[in-house]
């Protein structure tokens, strides 16, 4: 079951979610807007990835000049909110549309939030427009639509 704005503020209030920190203006009918965090993680330049190690990457602090990214690039990104799940909650991720107009992708793989996520949410940035896109701390980026668990 998608909870509603009421069930959302419901969870808040017993414990059940946990969003740090809360801005009222982000909870939709359905949804709450999470923000882009300061912090960027980039892929170290290399010759070729080998899919059985992790790979190198080089942190980027987000200013408000913001960040541009290019065309095809793929970066990580965090959101501002530290985000935590118990019990039968879960969270599904969908990239905000005014956000994929501007070509951008920002959950490409993780979409989903297991019961008892307790972190800030990372997200997998890329740009598949022509045009580089600026990308700036605080930015409303991507929707969370919480769930409940049926056991």
């Amino acid at each position: 079951m998608i909870l509603s704005q009421g069930k959302i503020l419901e969870a808040l209030k017993n414990g059940a979610l946990s969003i740090i920190p809360f801005i009222e203006g982000n909870l939709k009918e359905a949804s709450y807007t999470f923000t882009l965090g300061n912090k960027l993680r980039k892929l170290k330049t290399a010759k070729e990835l080998d899919s059985r190690n992790d790979p190198d990457f080089e942190e980027i602090e987000l200013t408000s000049k913001g960040y541009l990214l290019q065309p095809q690039d793929h970066i990580l990104g965090t959101t501002t909110e530290h985000l935590s799940l118990r019990g039968n909650f879960a969270c599904i991720l969908s990239t905000r549309a005014t956000i994929a107009q501007l070509g951008l992708d920002v959950s490409q793989g993780s979409i989903y939030c297991e019961p008892d996520t307790d972190n800030p949410l990372t997200l997998e940035i890329s740009n598949s427009s022509t045009i580089p896109v600026r990308l700036f701390p605080g930015i409303k980026i991507v929707k969370g639509i919480f769930v409940t668990i049926q056991k």
